[in-house]
């Protein structure tokens, strides 16, 4: 599966429906996850180091999209310290929900780059698989 077709959605968490219109065009879509820590148990009859798998880590989840005054200003507008679910929807039709606050600025700018800003969103659920039914059954279709 290519990256042709990503989309983002947010909604007011506890809203029933997404809109069908995507926030903004991102560069792409970060993990799903990240391996959980370790945690040592080993004690003094242990012959070896013992250790249990930690919580598993969302981490941050950033997204890059084009600067536009129109891109940052519908960015801005749902990064107002409150939490928003958020759907990442694939190609194929899946996708990834969560829960978390977003932030959004500027990135740095070179010569002969292009203006990127960044949207980070700080997880506070665990991020859902979401399948084509689910997914369809989230979206507004008016």
């Amino acid at each position: 599966m290519l990256d042709l077709g990503i989309e983002l959605y947010v909604k007011e968490k506890g809203a029933a429906k997404f809109s069908k219109e995507k926030l903004v065009a991102v560069k792409g879509a970060p993990a799903t996850g990240q391996a959980g820590g370790t945690v040592e148990t080993t004690t003094s009859s242990d012959p070896v180091k013992v250790y249990i798998p930690d919580r598993p880590d969302t981490g941050d989840m950033d997204f890059i999209y084009n600067y536009s005054l129109e891109n940052l200003t519908a960015v801005k507008a749902i990064c107002d310290n409150t939490a928003k679910d958020i759907l990442i929807k694939y190609p194929d039709g899946t996708g990834s929900m969560y829960t978390g606050i977003c932030q959004t600025w500027k990135n740095e700018v070179s010569v002969g780059g292009v203006i990127e800003c960044t949207l980070h969103t700080v997880p506070s659920t665990l991020i859902v698989d979401k399948s084509i039914e689910e997914v369809t059954a989230l979206m507004m279709t008016e």
